[in-house]
């Protein structure tokens, strides 16, 4: 049984992740470029490794598990192709980046040239996933699978992972959950544009909404939460989503009919002064969930 992990990237998820492992009675070494995180880690149990190597050089067990919890794209390859030689036959790559499928095929066709196993996890949970879990999809290996779901069981919350299939699999399931939470978003903020052409009180509209409602839902709860923020009508109706050509490129792959999302992916990238209350709405709310920067007059 695996009861160690390597966790390269100590961000604002990676942090959180580290922490639960490490109540859970995960063994945890810890990088990230910086050092000050590395630091913070150190504080809550992990072992520092201020190197890529000396992260790798830590793990004692026989089939060691790398966790990556970087940014999607460049830097997760590139971090991929330093850690690959350090490895032994059979060790383990997990990337947790949320990234377009088809280039986690790509990555597993590289790990799988050095004979590591690599899964793609698709994580969600936000800054709320240190209490509450992170759920967790995942694609690779059926085979190898066990030796991470001990990880994957102490991460998320109970019921709460999943082995979907293939490498590629769970940036899939993760990319659709992405794309159903734009629009439950977009139908969101077209309810409180609504509500407000009559004034009606947007608060005390998602609090009744909220315990026994057909539409009661964790981003009700978070709308009613964001909308009692002091700061709320300071917010800009900018939502500065990085994840749009990674769902479009999805939906494009399998030749998928959603306009719903469509007109989610629009409003998101509109400029203009249309629909402000609904863009300062969708921007708070991921705020809530997700810590996502927003902007302020």
């Amino acid at each position: 049984m695996v009861n160690e992990v390597g966790m390269i990237g100590i961000g604002r998820m990676g942090f959180g992740m580290s922490q639960r492992l490490l109540k859970n009675k995960i063994r945890v070494v810890g990088y990230d470029r910086s050092k000050e995180n590395v630091d913070e880690i150190k504080k809550k149990g992990a072992v520092p490794a201020y190197s890529i190597e000396e992260l790798v050089s830590e793990l004692k067990s026989k089939k060691k598990v790398v966790w990556l919890m970087l940014p999607a794209g460049k830097i997760t390859t590139d971090t991929i192709k330093k850690v690959l030689p350090l490895l032994n036959s059979g060790d383990i790559i997990v990337d947790g980046a949320n990234d377009f499928y088809k280039n986690a095929e790509k990555n597993a066709k590289l790990c799988k040239s050095y004979k590591i196993n690599f899964f793609d996890c698709g994580v969600s949970g936000g800054i709320h996933g240190l209490e509450k879990g992170y759920p967790l999809m995942i694609g690779g290996s059926k085979k190898e699978f066990k030796h991470i779901e001990p990880l994957c069981k102490a991460l998320a919350p109970s019921k709460g992972y999943g082995y979907f299939g293939v490498v590629g699999s769970g940036f899939y399931v993760k990319s659709i959950h992405n794309i159903i939470e734009y629009v439950y978003l977009q139908g969101i903020a077209e309810g409180i544009e609504l509500l407000d052409k009559k004034k009606i009180d947007l608060v005390k509209a998602t609090e009744v909404w909220q315990e026994a409602s057909v539409i009661k839902s964790w981003l009700i709860d978070l709308t009613n939460k964001a909308l009692k923020r002091k700061d709320f009508k300071d917010i800009e109706p900018n939502i500065m989503s990085v994840t749009i050509k990674e769902l479009q490129d999805t939906k494009k792959s399998v030749k998928g009919y959603s306009p719903a999302f469509d007109v989610a992916v629009k409003i998101r990238k509109d400029k203009s002064n249309k629909f402000v209350l609904g863009k300062k709405t969708i921007a708070a709310v991921r705020n809530e969930f997700g810590g996502h920067k927003v902007m302020k007059k």
